[in-house]
């Protein structure tokens, strides 16, 4: 039996290099947002090197709550007019990331899964902060949905997803959707996502020190996006709070070595309770954003591929 704290072998370059770098600068929470997002960029730049081609890659926009919405559209298959089509949100803690941060990861989910994947450059915190973020995806998914033949996609034929902060966002989003009454997607597709920003779950404790993203990394993004510590306990903040009946089936992923892995057990345990369909995957020896890492860790290449399946499934 796999001891729960065993790190598969494949990881430990990563938190040695992760573990170097914190011990070379300030923490992170001790620099302001700007520089947080100048260290994310040139470490998501590294994991990003070396890019599979794909028949389409592509930048546009889309109308989004506060203006014009950056997106990046992804097709294995190339031009289309009918394409089953993923909405996706990047993670970064709601604070850092753009359309970059996951670009190989998106590649190669886009060859795994057949689906052409529009990856949304939403709004920031603090710039903007709870819940600017959220209608931001909102808006740009409802966009999105609008426009799917303009975009080469199947209106009828739609997913949302997204990793960590950006999982919290696809769930947050595809609960509003509900909630007005717009029944159109089909699948949720939700990476090693924050959805109780109020737990006190044992993988909180486990994994705080020493596993990459750690407890303090999470209260400060938590601070920095939610003004009001009440306001944590609101749906749209911590999604596992809501309601969580009549959503779309989920196709769930939850690393084994993460702070935030217990928010995906708990909410597959939920949506299966209110009656929905919920699949768990959870990945041992992993820490919170392993897929990022696909040029030397098999298990993010197959958590990626075994992902791509789910959602070519969902949506043939």
């Amino acid at each position: 039996m796999r001891d729960e704290f065993e790190i598969d072998p494949e990881m430990k370059p990563s938190l040695a290099r992760m573990k170097e770098r914190m011990e070379s600068r300030p923490p992170m929470t001790s620099v302001e947002p700007a520089e947080m997002r100048q260290r994310a960029r040139e470490e998501f730049a590294a994991m990003n090197q070396n890019p599979p081609e794909l028949a389409l890659v592509r930048d546009t926009f889309v109308e989004g709550a506060f203006g014009p919405c950056k997106i990046r559209i992804y097709d294995a298959v190339g031009e289309r007019k009918q394409a089953p089509g993923l909405i996706y949100f990047h993670g970064g803690g709601w604070i850092v990331g753009d359309l970059d941060t996951e670009d190989v990861k998106l590649r190669h989910l886009a060859l795994a899964s057949k689906v052409r994947i529009v990856s949304v450059d939403y709004v920031l915190a603090p710039d903007h902060r709870f819940p600017d973020p959220v209608d931001d995806c909102v808006a740009a998914a409802r966009s999105i949905y609008a426009n799917a033949s303009k975009l080469g996609m199947n209106p009828q034929k739609l997913a949302i997803g997204g990793a960590s902060a950006g999982a919290n966002l696809a769930l947050s989003t595809a609960i509003s959707l509900r909630d007005t009454k717009q029944t159109w997607l089909r699948f949720m597709l939700l990476f090693y996502g924050v959805f109780d920003m109020t737990s006190t779950s044992a993988s909180r404790t486990l994994f705080s020190e020493g596993f990459g993203m750690g407890a303090d990394a999470m209260e400060l993004f938590y601070s920095l996006y939610v003004a009001k510590k009440e306001d944590r306990t609101l749906p749209m903040a911590s999604p596992l709070l809501a309601d969580l009946g009549e959503l779309p089936p989920a196709f769930i992923n939850g690393a084994g070595l993460d702070v935030l892995r217990d928010d995906s057990r708990q909410l597959a345990t939920k949506i299966n309770k209110a009656g929905g369909q919920a699949h768990l995957h959870e990945v041992p020896g992993v820490i919170h954003g392993y897929t990022l890492l696909t040029h030397e860790v098999s298990a993010a290449r197959d958590a990626i591929e075994l992902a791509g399946q789910a959602l070519y499934s969902a949506l043939r």
